[in-house]
């Protein structure tokens, strides 16, 4: 395996856990947990979440793969996977 071919390896593997690793950045900063659950008391969370998740695919340009049913990420129960176009 040469280098390009391990960066193409491990960007692909971060994008498939996208939306996992956004909700752990959320978690992990006391200011983004705040703003979170603010908007989750506001709204419905399955409603929050699901905004979240279909903006990081449109703001990224994904497509979706499959459904993650062991997020890291204590603030979802499931996610979708991605990959790049």
């Amino acid at each position: 395996m040469n280098p390009n071919e391990y960066a193409e390896e491990i960007v692909n593997e971060f994008v498939r856990e996208i939306t996992d690793n956004l909700f752990l950045f959320i978690e992990q900063d006391e200011e983004r947990m705040r703003k979170y659950m603010t908007n989750a008391n506001r709204f419905e969370l399955d409603a929050l979440n699901k905004a979240i998740g279909l903006k990081i695919k449109e703001m990224l340009d994904l497509e979706n793969t499959d459904i993650s049913r062991k997020p890291k990420s204590k603030l979802l129960k499931t996610y979708t996977q991605h990959k790049i176009k």
